[in-house]
């Protein structure tokens, strides 16, 4: 193999045709434009630890070699006492467990993992979900990325989980605001209520509201609460207390730390008891072993018709960002909590508690971007100068948390917690106002990583009979030539060669029986796009499970006679050209020559393991191709 020849400066025409590149290269095409839900979520129905293998809802839409989520949504165990303890953590279990893996196999309803799972789940009473991650090269968020908000009932929703190659650049949000535990909903009370025999307890039925509701839904978290226990100011671990009867407000959620404290009833006449909701409480993410949603804000009480309301505040969600480089073009990656609702003349709503976000970008942020897992402010309660009667706002969320892998980098971030609600227009003859509390700040920490399984799963390997020894992909007289080779074709039903532009969206080129006795296949792609093309091998297997092959790219420039691949390179570069002979260029990304050869044949290959990592651009005699080196 001929060595690289080195040139310590560049002629006048190899500047101009630097200066030139921008407007001879369309815009790379191997960036995705994304917005709106780009997950999917499933219900885990079973866990096979021993075969690192899940049964999950909805199967369909889901790949093999995609990488996925586990994370278990609830499962705590509390103190269900009706005292001043109840919500007490007493246990996590597997709650807040999670970690990252790969799809092996899909067999039926069941999922196989690479690696052996890290964690125990336990689906039939913690609300296990699978997540798949949004994969790309890379990605052009043009809208707002959003999470499909949680859903006790299926037990799934709440996360985004994105991963990159190279660039994530934000032309929009990510956002993942109010997707996590729900507030408190709000429900109207019947106008009654007792100063003799008060509504002092901790738990009630919300569901009860005649004659009266004496405890308000209390907000959502890592314990899933039954309706005999759902109402009242006690707080259920990380979800807010409600606001109990007479029109107290509800409080705020938390994460890992503590939510703030409803406001409570300080009126001189009526219903003059301060019964208020209790703040949520912090977990514990076990040394960032665990990760949660933000707490659910607890409802205030409410008996008047005329109020509107929209019960407590949602947590945030999670997000998990895997990414070489962020631009962030003025645009945020958030979690927040919401703000709980407003009373007027009624007990106003806690906010919900900020969610989690994981950033694990490998090289730098550019631009300004903001990372931010707030926690919802407190609802603001309006006592209307009522005469002698004042009644409890909502208390504020507490902030969330936030994960880099490296040092913190230098942009914007925001954890505060909630600002507590107002009460407005109240009467000073009324007692010593009781007013809520604003939620704790959450924490922002550095040198995480994220959780997951590097020990191999031997039951993946017996899965997988069809060995795939080779796929390749050339560019041959501008057709793309696909040739694999399989080490025992008994095993094999079909295979199906297929193309995408994005990395995502596949078609199939053609159907190619399987030969027991046929090693070596190929097939044309005859008509290839422009610009960057993915190709990947699906094989069917005679007992109808499929796999796949990993994926080939080459590109074709338009209106230019050569292609070169693969792109991006790592050790060898292949060079195939129509025309010859021609004078074959490589230069940098500031336009300096690095190697120049006259080659006579249409197909060249030459080693580039030396050079760095980067962008070059390559040219054959007047011709441009920008060239990813990794």
């Amino acid at each position: 193999m001929e060595k690289f020849r080195f040139f310590l400066s560049f002629s006048k025409a190899a500047f101009l045709l630097f200066a030139t590149l921008f407007f001879l290269l369309p815009a790379a095409p191997q960036t995705t434009a994304i917005s709106g839900v780009v997950n999917t979520y499933h219900q885990v129905l079973e866990i096979v630890p021993s075969k690192a293998c899940l049964r999950i809802t909805n199967v369909a839409v889901l790949d093999v070699n995609s990488k996925v989520m586990v994370i278990q949504m609830k499962g705590a165990s509390v103190n269900t006492a009706n005292n001043s303890s109840f919500g007490d953590t007493t246990s996590l279990n597997e709650a807040g467990n999670y970690e990252i893996g790969t799809v092996c196999r899909i067999i039926g309803d069941s999922v196989f993992l690479f690696h052996n799972l890290l964690n125990n789940y336990l689906p039939a009473t913690g609300k296990v979900q699978l997540i798949q991650f949004a994969e790309y090269y890379a990605v052009n968020i043009v809208d707002t990325v959003k999470a499909l908000s949680w859903n006790n009932s299926t037990g799934t929703g709440g996360v985004i989980a994105i991963s990159v190659d190279e660039d994530l650049e934000l032309n929009a949000p990510v956002y993942a605001d109010a997707a996590g535990y729900r507030g408190g909903e709000y429900r109207l009370s019947g106008n009654t209520c007792s100063n003799t025999f008060p509504a002092s307890g901790y738990t009630y039925n919300g569901n009860t509201t005649s004659p009266q509701q004496s405890g308000s839904f209390k907000g959502e978290g890592v314990f899933d609460i039954t309706a005999s226990i759902s109402g009242g100011r006690g707080a259920p671990a990380n979800g807010g207390g409600g606001g109990n009867n007479h029109n107290n407000g509800g409080a705020g959620g938390a994460n890992l730390t503590p939510g703030g404290d409803g406001g409570g009833n300080s009126s001189i006449t009526g219903c003059v008891n301060d019964y208020h909701g209790r703040a949520g409480k912090a977990l514990s993410s076990w040394n960032g072993k665990k990760i949660f949603l933000g707490g659910g804000g607890g409802a205030g009480h409410s008996n008047a018709s005329f109020t509107v309301s929209n019960g407590g505040g949602h947590g945030g969600g999670i997000v998990l960002i895997i990414a070489r480089n962020i631009i962030g073009n003025g645009y945020s990656i958030s979690a927040s909590g919401q703000q709980g609702g407003p009373g007027v003349s009624d007990g106003a709503s806690g906010g919900g508690a900020g969610g989690t976000i994981i950033m694990n970008v490998m090289n730098s942020y550019s631009g300004t971007v903001s990372i931010q897992a707030r926690g919802g402010n407190g609802g603001n309660e309006n006592d209307g100068g009522n005469s002698g009667r004042c009644y409890g706002a909502g208390g504020g969320g507490s902030g969330g948390m936030i994960y880099f892998n490296g040092s913190l980098p230098g942009i914007t971030t925001s954890v505060s917690g909630g600002i507590a609600g107002a009460e407005i227009g109240p009467d000073p003859a009324c007692n010593t106002l009781v007013l809520p509390a604003a939620g704790t700040p959450g924490s922002i920490a550095a040198g995480y990583a994220y959780a997951r399984s590097t020990s191999p799963a031997g039951y993946c390997t017996l899965l997988l009979p069809v060995k795939l020894i080779s796929f390749a992909a050339r560019v041959v007289n501008r057709q793309v030539l696909l040739n694999w080779e399989i080490q025992n074709p008994e095993q094999a039903y079909q295979y199906i060669p297929e193309r995408s532009t994005n990395h995502t969206q596949w078609s199939a080129l053609a159907q190619v029986p399987a030969d027991d006795q046929e090693n070596r296949y190929n097939t044309r792609d005859e008509n290839p796009p422009y610009g960057t093309i993915f190709y990947r091998l699906r094989i069917i297997e005679k007992n109808n499970a499929v796999s796949y092959s990993p994926v080939r790219t080459v590109v074709i420039a338009a209106g230019q006679p050569f292609s070169v691949y693969p792109n991006p390179a790592r050790d060898l570069l292949h060079i195939q050209s129509d025309k010859i002979p021609y004078e074959l260029k490589l230069m940098d990304s500031r336009g300096m020559l690095i190697y120049r050869e006259r080659v006579l044949t249409n197909n060249r290959t030459i080693t580039i393991s030396s050079l760095q990592k980067g962008i070059y651009f390559i040219q054959l005699n007047e011709t441009v191709q920008k060239l990813f080196i990794h």
